[in-house]
This record gives structure tokens, C-alpha cells and sequence, in this order.
């Protein structure tokens, strides 16, 4: 196999007959304005005629910019982040920025190791989807002088651009919704609570059940050990056990509602009719199964512009001495998956 000679800018002027220099300054964005509009356009003619790129590394070098960015995910299999990734991709993809991704399998040391290759590679900000309440990422972030944006997932410790959604909101709507169905005795199956959007999710459903004068005593909560499916069944199993008067469970996210299923159709009890489930997140395809799940759904796409915008604006503006939360509405989707309770049948009085 022949292997084409990369093109270059000595061999755009020698086609042109004109200096190395002016050639440089015509294909770039903010020097072309000094060469006439006539040899901008003679140049980048020939750079498409003769399929001139520019070279990524002499560039970086040039201008201290290599125009990647690196995306941390906690898992490929979840279906929520595709779309935010989309989301990231379709502003970067304006600004001529190549994203890395990566996933840290929901451990923090793999997460780390990750972002040390990123950075390692010069990439100009991260974007991470991944973080724990406590997350040592962050703090190599800043000690390498590295633009961080957190997506969905915040930290404790704050001072760090941040785009997530109001997961508070999203609970009180599930249980809104359940209570306006009649039901009362509802449980709630919890994410590991190292991860910010379990803990928030939690306590915010305490706190919507107490504004309703409803205790919920702490057999009703579960933790699952993972924010999966398999985690959701283990879990499922256990309240199952616990609570046989439940009428309604609302889950830490979709995976776990999904392994609530799972854990209903091992008991033999069916969904709505036996127990009531709400989600979280909205992923992807809940409408194909066959009981479509009632969730609170989180703007994905909107998401990953948004945290897109806030690295761009963090990278050319090193200098702000402040950091930006980006809070995002949720709402409720309600499909089959929830329904009125059932109030058992009253024996009627002896006549």
C-alpha cells in the first residue's frame, strides 16, 4: 500500500507561490482579516482542493491549546448518557473542540487514574459525570490548573462549576403524585450514599412524606448497594420482605425501579396492581416495556449543552473568580406503572 504524503503548509505556498507565512495566517480564524479577502480565498480553495489538515499537535504547541476536552462517565451500559453526551458533543462539535470519553465503572480510584491520562494529554477541561460527595478528582483538577464542570453529580466540598437537575423537586413530584392516588404506605428504595444524587433524592423524600404528616419509619428504606439493576432487585427483595403492606415504591433511579420488576415478578405480585413504581432519570426506551414506567424525567440533552457552555466560558475565561450552578427543572412522566391503591373489600355487617 502507497501512504499519501500528509499536505503542508510549505506545500500550499509553493503551490500558490506565496510565503509559508501568509498561507498560516490566511487558514487561521482570527489573523485572516490581516491578507486580503482574495488570497483567504485562493488559500482555502487549495487547502480543500489538495486536502491540507491542519496538524493537531504543531497547533497545540502553537497556541497552548490542544482543543479536546475529556468526558468521565460512570457507566457505558446506562442508558441516560448518550444523550448527554450528545448534548456535550453537538456544542463542542461548534467550537471545533474533540471530545475523549471515558468511565469510571462507578469507582473513584479508576476515575482518577482516567482523568491523569486525560490531563496527561493535554486536554484544555473535563467534564465529569462520575463524581462521589467526596471525590478526589476535583482537588486534581484544580491542583493541575484544569477547567472542571460536574454534570448530574455534585461534591460536598461546592466551589466547582456545577450543571445538575433539581432532584429535590423531582421526589416531591413523585410523591405528590402517589399520595393523589390514595397511596400512604410507600417505600423508597435508595442509591449508595456516597453518590450526591442518592443522598439528595432521600432526604428529599423524608422530607416531602413529613410535610404530609406521614412518618416513614426505616423499614420503609432500602439501600441498594449500586445504582443497577441487579442492586435494584437485591434491594426490592429485602423491602419486599419487610414492608408486605407497601402499596407504592419509588426507586433512586430507573435501573433500580427495573429491578423492582424484577423482584415483584419473583414474589409473584404484578405492577400497578399489587405495588405502584415511580423512577428516575427518564432513560431511554421505559415506554417499550410491558408496564411502562411512571419517572421523574431529567432534561439529558439540555444537560450536556449546558455543561459544554460552562467549560467553553471556564477555559477562555480562566480568570473568574467565582463558580457557576446551572439548576435544571425535572418533571413527571406518568405511565402504567403507577395507579389508585386498591382499598381492600369491607365485609358487609351481619343482618
Amino acid at each position: 500500500m502507497v501512504h499519501r504524503k500528509r499536505v503542508t503548509l510549505r506545500d500550499l505556498a509553493e503551490h500558490l507561490n506565496i510565503n509559508t507565512s501568509t498561507v498560516s495566517r490566511a487558514l487561521s480564524e482570527k489573523s485572516s482579516e490581516m491578507i486580503s479577502p482574495d488570497v483567504v480565498k485562493r488559500v482555502r480553495k487549495a487547502a480543500r482542493e489538495m486536502g491540507y489538515k491542519q496538524n493537531a499537535a504543531a497547533y497545540a504547541l502553537k497556541v497552548g491549546s490542544t482543543k479536546t476536552i475529556g468526558m468521565i462517565i460512570p457507566d457505558l451500559m446506562n442508558p441516560v448518557f448518550p444523550p448527554i453526551i450528545r448534548g456535550i458533543q453537538s456544542v463542542l462539535d461548534q467550537y471545533g473542540y474533540t471530545a475523549f470519553l471515558a468511565y469510571s465503572q462507578n469507582n473513584e480510584g479508576t476515575a482518577h487514574t482516567e482523568v491523569e491520562r486525560l490531563i496527561s494529554r493535554g486536554v484544555d477541561g473535563i467534564i465529569y459525570a462520575a463524581a462521589f460527595r467526596k471525590d478526589s478528582v476535583v482537588e486534581l483538577c484544580k491542583s493541575q490548573g484544569v477547567p472542571l464542570v460536574l454534570v448530574n453529580r455534585v461534591v460536598d466540598q461546592g466551589d466547582v462549576d456545577t450543571v445538575k437537575v433539581d432532584d429535590s423537586l423531582g421526589i416531591k413530584m413523585a410523591v405528590d403524585h402517589l399520595l393523589e392516588l390514595g397511596h400512604r404506605k410507600i417505600g423508597f428504595i435508595a442509591g449508595p450514599k456516597d453518590i450526591s444524587v442518592s443522598y439528595i433524592r432521600l432526604r428529599a423524600f423524608t422530607r416531602t412524606m413529613a410535610e404530609h404528616d406521614l412518618e416513614v419509619e426505616p423499614h420503609r428504606i432500602v439501600e441498594a448497594h449500586a445504582l443497577s439493576e441487579a442492586a435494584g432487585t437485591q434491594a426490592m427483595s429485602v423491602f419486599l420482605g419487610q414492608n408486605p403492606d407497601a402499596t407504592a415504591v419509588i426507586a433512586s433511579n430507573d435501573l433500580i425501579a427495573l429491578g423492582c420488576f424484577t423482584a415483584l415478578k419473583q414474589f409473584g405480585y404484578s405492577c400497578p396492581k399489587r405495588l405502584s413504581i415511580v423512577g428516575f432519570n427518564n432513560m431511554p426506551y421505559l415506554d417499550w416495556f410491558a408496564t411502562p414506567l411512571t419517572t421523574v424525567s431529567i432534561p439529558h440533552f439540555q444537560m450536556g449543552e449546558r455543561a459544554a457552555e460552562l467549560l467553553l466560558k471556564r477555559i477562555k475565561s480562566e480568570n473568574l473568580d467565582y463558580n457557576e450552578e446551572v439548576l435544571l427543572k425535572p418533571k413527571l412522566v406518568i405511565r402504567d406503572s403507577t395507579a389508585p391503591v386498591i382499598r381492600p373489600k369491607q365485609k358487609s355487617d351481619a343482618t
